[in-house]
């Protein structure tokens, strides 16, 4: 400060705020909350039973109930089923930073902690977001959705990379690439990856892939078409196109009735042209339920209603009465 008692330009402090990056700060904040509600009621829930039984099986996949997500924030599971790309990831995260703390605290090896990952679907009740394929329209694009119907068809399972790993002769060193494209349940809908299989490095020296050391995941394509009873009077079902992968795949077989919950997308590919807006739409599907005829309510009754009238029939005959 000066004589005059004005403050100097060398006496005056300054402040450098930290750099953020605002989508990493909302996927920490939405990770913070997915682990206080998978460790709710002091990690006494259905949801940690079903964590520490994950890391003991070479399936994991986590199916969380809506209903609990809804009770526990309704706020984050309507965001959930809004925005699933943005917040299943941090889901699984918390899922699998909690499956991780669970194994070291049991004594269960995870053979490689940079791919593991702990996959997790939903079940409950939708709303409206409930529908058959015939329901499915562009308003729930992106978004989390739970069908019901008929499986028609199912591909061959066949193997998906998702983790390549190339050797340079001339340099001596090995390279790994990770994929992602629009069929992926993590982070699929996020634009700007390439799904290029690289043949050179950036010197352009060939590259040998090392098939022994990439990783591959079984992926299978399954069509569901509407329930017959539930079609308008006139019309034939609709069906679509659903995605399983990994541990869903064969978990269904053509004439199964089934439940899917999973996240609508729509496909761009090669057959786009400038002259078209018209895309292809699947089901990513996330958790996978299969049930007979007979459970399902039709508009005269359930099964359950009528074997429990046959019983009392049988009964009444019994005892003469």
């Amino acid at each position: 400060m000066d004589p005059t008692g004005e403050m100097t330009q060398d006496a005056v402090t300054q402040f450098t705020l930290p750099e953020t990056n605002l989508a990493e700060d909302q996927f920490a904040e939405r990770k913070r909350r997915s682990i206080e509600f998978l460790e709710r009621d002091n990690g006494e829930n259905a949801d940690m039973a079903q964590l520490r039984q994950i890391i003991r099986t070479a399936q994991p996949r986590l199916v969380v109930s809506i209903d609990h997500l809804r009770e526990f924030d309704a706020e984050f599971a309507a965001h959930l089923v809004a925005e699933p790309s943005e917040f299943i990831p941090a889901l699984e995260d918390a899922a699998k930073q909690i499956a991780v703390r669970l194994a070291g605290a049991e004594n269960v090896v995870i053979a490689d902690l940079k791919t593991y990952r702990v996959a997790v679907g939903f079940q409950g009740s939708f709303g409206a977001h409930h529908v058959t394929p015939r329901g499915l329209r562009a308003r729930l694009l992106g978004q989390l959705v739970c069908i019901e119907g008929i499986v028609t068809r199912c591909s061959l399972v066949r193997p998906k990379v998702v983790r390549s790993v190339h050797y340079s002769e001339a340099a001596k060193t090995f390279y790994a690439k990770a994929y992602q494209d629009a069929t992926t349940s993590a982070g699929g809908s996020n634009s700007g990856f390439s799904s290029a299989y690289p043949t050179a490095d950036d010197k352009g020296q060939p590259l040998t892939t090392e098939f022994g050391y990439s990783q591959y995941m079984d992926h299978q394509t399954v069509n569901v078409q509407e329930m017959p009873e539930r079609a308008p009077p006139g019309q034939l079902p609709r069906g679509v196109d659903v995605i399983m992968d990994d541990d869903l795949v064969d978990a269904v077989k053509p004439g199964d009735r089934v439940t899917l919950v999973g996240v609508y997308r729509a496909l761009g590919g090669k057959a786009m042209t400038a002259a078209s807006a018209i895309f292809r739409t699947v089901v990513v599907v996330g958790s996978v339920q299969v049930f007979g005829a007979g459970s399902l309510a039709a508009a005269g009754g359930s099964s359950s209603t009528t074997i429990s009238a046959r019983e009392l029939a049988s009964r009444a005959q019994a005892t003469g009465q």
